[in-house]
């Protein structure tokens, strides 16, 4: 995870943002079409059914950061993928109410302290269209990562099955119960074999073929490299995709210099 760094928009004195820079019906939207939308959800959908279902208390405490995750670098709703936020974005254009809207995809800090889509009743606003980060959060307890990393230490690299020990070890919540234990062979091999991953990379790959010239042109021009990261947070994928013309020539270069969690491809 990368180190801790202060919110960007806030350290950054940049201007208040104005409709005039962020509008929740930006012209990226129209670069899918509604079967491509269509198709996008079902092949998401596709691999949301593999990870299995949970409950869990409703606390809300894994879509908030305590001060000492913030200092070692934690963020929340991370990795996002680009597949992903397109869908979320175009949920949160027709399910939310205008002015909510307008502020969700304005939001523009890399790492906040607390999830954007956190409700009052410490509830999950978009949770239908939930990333998968948070689908599996907390699935898998000690005991079954540990049986895992056994069992599959001859039949897969050592490294990813130290990577899966890590990741999935970081996300233990003892308040999480797994709903569809039928699913978990096929999802741990998932999760250590990195299928999710290069699944999701590749359909965020065929999503930014899909974006404006224009926007991909102007965006480059700023961040100096040939495509996007498959893979960033929400506010990050913001400022490039929701932000007007003038914003992206007057303010993403340095937005982007100061982002931590970017260099993910």
């Amino acid at each position: 995870m990368a180190d801790s760094i202060p919110d960007i928009v806030t350290d950054l004195d940049m201007p208040d943002r104005t409709s005039s820079d962020f509008d929740a019906d930006a012209e990226f939207a129209a670069s899918l079409t509604v079967e491509q939308r269509q198709a996008l959800s079902s092949q998401l959908d596709e691999i949301y059914h593999q990870v299995p279902a949970t409950c869990c208390a409703g606390s809300g405490e894994c879509c908030v950061l305590t001060d000492d995750e913030m200092r070692e670098g934690y963020a929340t709703m991370f990795p996002l993928y680009l597949a992903e936020y397109v869908r979320i974005a175009e949920y949160v254009r027709h399910e939310e109410p205008a002015e909510r809207a307008r502020d969700l995809l304005g939001h523009t800090q890399e790492r906040p302290g607390q999830c954007p889509f956190l409700g009052a009743d410490r509830g999950c606003t978009i949770y239908p269209v939930r990333p998968l980060i948070c689908r599996t959060y907390a699935v898998l307890d000690k005991e079954t990562i540990d049986a895992a990393a056994k069992l599959h230490a001859d039949e897969m690299p050592e490294e990813w099955v130290r990577g899966f020990v890590r990741r999935e070890g970081a996300m233990y919540c003892p308040r999480v119960t797994v709903m569809q234990p039928d699913k978990l062979v096929q999802h741990i091999h998932n999760l250590i074999s990195y299928t999710y991953e290069r699944t999701m990379a590749r359909l965020s790959r065929d999503v930014f073929e899909q974006l404006p010239e224009a926007r991909r042109k102007a965006v480059r021009k700023q961040i100096r490299r040939r495509g996007w990261p498959t893979r960033w947070t929400w506010g990050g994928f913001n400022a490039l995709v929701q932000a007007r013309a003038s914003w992206i020539e007057q303010h993403l270069k340095t937005y982007w210099k100061h982002a931590q969690l970017n260099d993910l491809d």
